[in-house]
């Protein structure tokens, strides 16, 4: 796609224990990004990898001055190293992408070529996903249960590659929330969105970086920090209780001055001792997630700590 040899890509990639993918995929994007544009830069940012992800890194900017190399102090997450890359991206249109090869870089110019027809943002969007089921079906869950939270729409089958404009990268960098959902942030930029079907890659990772425990964290993160409809729905939840508790209190009383009851029911009140407690626990633990998010809002720490720059 040489004919607008005047565009600036950025590509940022989040590395996480990727040594065994980022040669080929350094020399796959070289090939295509040299093939769109003479001006181009590729920023890789090391979550704190613990394998040789670093070493890789280091020797492939040394040869290589079209590669920026970040490694972070710590594993801050997927979401904060793909902002550690933004923040220094300074392409006219910059791709995010994961480093696993299950986002093909062959795909970039055809997400570019339709990013010029007049798009601010093209997401790509993976057909015939090489993803276990288990994998597909918890996505498909988790961005109905989203959805429904939120009120923000979201296609499973969208992740964080993509091509973004300048203008929203300029937006996106103002976003300093610390609990962060990448694809969640884009889609509530607005702007001029569209989509694009891309073949979807096998991971060159034999296990996923992402376990259980990590995939609930997150999920459990983006819904808090995106939507407030738990804490409403804990106020309904409490309103229809109170409206039965007052209805049994009615029916109760009735009950007591016609002389059916003659001894007060042991059984009925334990129930209700231990249904209402249950509510109010669950109640203050949702507020006491809301509180947990704004406590670690308040601090005002950064994203990310950088340890080292190629």
């Amino acid at each position: 796609m040489k004919e607008d040899s005047g565009v600036f890509l950025s590509v940022v990639v989040p590395v996480f224990q990727s040594a065994s993918s980022l040669d080929e995929l350094i020399q796959r994007l070289r090939g295509v990004m040299f093939g769109i544009s003479p001006h181009v830069e590729l920023i890789l940012v090391d979550d704190r990898s613990m394998d040789s992800s670093w070493e890789v890194i280091q020797e492939a900017a040394a040869n290589e001055g079209f590669i920026k190399g970040i490694r972070l102090s710590r594993n801050f997450g997927q979401h904060q190293a793909i902002a550690a890359g933004l923040d220094v991206a300074t392409g006219e249109w910059t791709v995010v992408m994961d480093a696993d090869l299950q986002d093909l870089p062959e795909e970039i110019p055809h997400l570019l070529s339709k990013a010029l027809h007049g798009y601010d943002v093209v997401l790509a969007r993976r057909v015939r996903r090489k993803d276990s089921w288990e994998k597909k079906w918890g996505s498909k869950l988790f961005y109905w249960i989203f959805r429904y939270m939120s009120g923000l729409s979201h296609d499973p089958a969208v992740g964080n590659f993509g091509i973004y404009h300048k203008k929203v990268i300029r937006e996106l960098i103002q976003m300093r929330e610390s609990f962060r959902y990448f694809p969640a942030m884009v889609h509530w930029l607005g702007f001029s969105q569209s989509t694009f079907d891309v073949a979807h890659g096998k991971s060159a990772n034999r296990h996923s970086n992402y376990v259980f425990r990590s995939k609930f964290h997150l999920g459990l993160n983006t819904l808090l920090a995106f939507s407030d409809k738990p804490l409403r729905l804990t106020v309904k939840l409490g309103f229809f209780i109170a409206s039965i508790g007052f209805i049994f209190a009615i029916i109760t009383l009735i009950r007591y001055l016609s002389g059916s009851i003659v001894v007060p029911g042991y059984a009925s009140l334990i129930v209700s001792l231990w249904l209402l407690a249950g509510l109010i626990l669950m109640t203050m633990g949702m507020v006491g997630l809301y509180v947990g998010k704004i406590f670690e809002g308040v601090k005002n720490r950064p994203l990310y700590v950088v340890d080292q720059r190629t």
